[in-house]
């Protein structure tokens, strides 16, 4: 795939998420957002999802697509380079905080949805400057088969840091289960010897009252 429509679908695919974390689209969504009855986990979903999918992104443009922006020595892309870079700072910061504040920690936590509003703001703003400034001039700069080759190193390292999230995503997807688990074993144990104790009493005040 062509660096550039590979980096266009990723900001699709972003903005997809965006718009699940707020209830999705179409009247199903927009009576979500009013109502504020987006379900929890779907919330929780696209926090999580959209954290990983502007992890990987970042990476792919400051690790390839970035540097061969630099080989052209345009001075208009170096100057929209460094601007990429400071907003990836932002965005960057915006993940972490999210990460230690899960949503699913914090269903109805304002500062959660102040934080995806910033952030979604951010990665708008990045994406308008990258569409219609940087990615344009690429186009010109570049050749189709430089900018093909680009695309398959991208989606090769996408691959790669893709697989390596995925591990430690399926063990925290495993211990919540466990958890979940040994809650409900709890709580089964808890009622089995209220209900025991119960019976015993029952049996004792009979007894007595013989």
């Amino acid at each position: 795939m062509d660096a550039i429509e590979l980096i266009k679908k990723d900001h699709r695919r972003v903005e997809a998420l965006f718009a699940r974390f707020k209830g999705g689209g179409g009247l199903t969504g927009l009576v979500r957002r009013v109502t504020g009855s987006v379900p929890p986990r779907q919330r929780n979903s696209a926090v999580e999802s959209i954290c990983r999918e502007l992890d990987v992104h970042t990476r792919i443009e400051e690790e390839i697509l970035y540097p061969a922006a630099r080989i052209t020595e345009d001075a208009d892309v170096q100057k929209l380079v460094e601007e990429s870079l400071r907003e990836h700072a932002r965005v960057k910061e915006h993940v972490v905080w999210l990460r230690q504040h899960p949503a699913e920690q914090h269903p109805a936590d304002q500062d959660v949805d102040d934080r995806m509003g910033a952030l979604e703001q951010d990665v708008q703003h990045h994406v308008s400057e990258e569409e219609n400034d940087m990615l344009p001039r690429l186009e010109q700069l570049l050749s189709e088969v430089v900018r093909g080759a680009l695309g398959r190193r991208m989606q090769a390292r996408k691959k790669e840091l893709g697989a390596t999230r995925a591990a430690p995503a399926r063990a925290t997807a495993r211990k919540r289960r466990t958890t979940t688990a040994r809650k409900a074993t709890a709580r089964k144990t808890a009622r089995r010897a209220r209900k025991t104790v119960a019976r015993q009493t029952s049996r004792r005040k009979k007894a007595h009252a013989r």
